[in-house]
């Protein structure tokens, strides 16, 4: 069976993010699926002084051990001042410095959220026009949904506004259908 690694690129302890990812991980119906949280792999800021002195740290070798085990990814980022966190590029520089793309051709999804009506937008575009570099085969379809607060149930987990849902679920059934 296909596995799928799904996470958010927010270090937010109430990162709406992660809470998207997880309804999305939830939907997964055809492939398995590990769901991981970015925080558990504490990373220092990039720099190659770092890098010559004591190299590529532990943590980076075990996400990026966690990359080569799946085939796809699902990915939900924030937007920070129009961009991704800088959280999200850290992980991203760091695991750039291991041999080989990181997504290695992969097909990945992306999502986003934001409290504000353009539901990370500017952000979700960019990274479809960055995440080929990092070898990613970006999958065409992507997810954005904004005024989060009125639109996710926080208690149930799910999407208020039918349409959204089943927007999100076409979306994640049209990402299935590639592994088939």
């Amino acid at each position: 069976m296909k596995k799928i690694l799904t996470f958010s690129g927010s270090n937010s302890s109430a990162s709406l993010n992660r809470k998207l990812v997880e309804l999305a991980h939830s939907k997964l119906e055809t492939l398995g699926s590990t769901l991981i949280d970015l925080r558990e792999f504490s990373l220092p800021i990039y720099s190659i002084d770092i890098e010559k002195d004591t190299g590529i740290p532990s943590e980076v070798k075990r996400l990026r051990a966690l990359f080569d085990e799946h085939d796809g990814f699902m990915i939900a980022s924030p937007e920070h001042n129009g961009m991704m966190p800088a959280f999200f590029k850290n992980t991203m520089d760091w695991l750039s410095r291991i041999e080989g793309l990181i997504f290695q051709k992969k097909p990945v999804l992306l999502m986003s959220a934001s409290p504000g009506p353009r539901g990370a937008a500017i952000n979700l575009e960019n990274m479809k026009n960055v995440i080929p570099h990092w070898g990613a085969s970006v999958v065409h379809a992507s997810f954005s949904m904004g005024n989060f607060y009125q639109n996710f149930d926080l208690e149930k987990n799910t999407l208020v506004n039918l349409e959204d849902d089943q927007r999100l679920t076409t979306v994640i059934r049209n990402f299935e259908e590639l592994f088939q």
